[in-house]
């Protein structure tokens, strides 16, 4: 990207499984941001080993899961807004409560999962990254997660299959920064890294 870039890696939809191909994935990665249906701490514990988690509870996350993790949360890195949230819908066709969320949060990265679809978009002024599930397979579904790249005004996301041998790069994106108004929410750059969260 030019210049040093900020590593983290983006999970979801684990239900219960840690995927040990994560652990060379997310290498180096600052911290590892998790959309929901975690369904174990164990997954968190063994993801945590890697790097730090941050990590949202699903719908198919149960107490004390569920009570300890927030339903949303906006992390500020490297100058970006990242709001993770586990139901988006798609970022052309969002649920009303994923909308209402990314108008009042402004952030410029939006993670998701919940669909078990991988996607990686840009869309209006924001990218969308939505890792896929790390859990089992289901259906014809692949199995993925992903790494996001930041630096100042620019950012990568990258998509990779779990299924082969090792993480293989099956799509990618990349975002710059678009000329923002001047009353535009301004994020803290890493290390001074801030959050903010939903209850659940």
């Amino acid at each position: 990207m030019g210049e040093l870039a900020l590593e983290l890696g983006v999970v979801s939809d684990t239900h219960g499984l840690f995927d040990p191909k994560l652990s060379d994935l997310f290498r180096g990665s600052a911290f590892i941001l998790h959309a929901g249906d975690v369904c174990g701490q164990e997954v968190l514990d063994r993801l945590d080993s890697i790097a730090p988690v941050l990590a949202i509870f699903g719908n198919s996350d149960t107490p004390p899961l569920s009570r300890r993790l927030p339903p949303w949360r906006t992390e500020a890195f490297a100058g970006h807004r990242i709001l993770i949230l586990h139901d988006l819908g798609k970022p052309e066709r969002m649920n009303s409560a994923a909308s209402a969320l990314i108008a009042r949060e402004k952030p410029n990265i939006v993670i998701s999962g919940h669909s078990h679809q991988g996607r990686i978009s840009i869309y209006g002024d924001m990218l969308f990254v939505n890792p896929g599930s790390a859990g089992r397979k289901r259906f014809k579904l692949l199995r993925s997660a992903a790494v996001l790249s930041l630096s100042k005004n620019k950012a990568r996301a990258a998509l990779f299959s779990l299924e082969s041998a090792e993480p293989s790069r099956v799509r990618e994106a990349a975002w710059q920064e678009p000329t923002a108004p001047a009353d535009a929410p301004k994020a803290h750059p890493h290390p001074l890294h801030r959050g903010r969260f939903g209850s659940g």
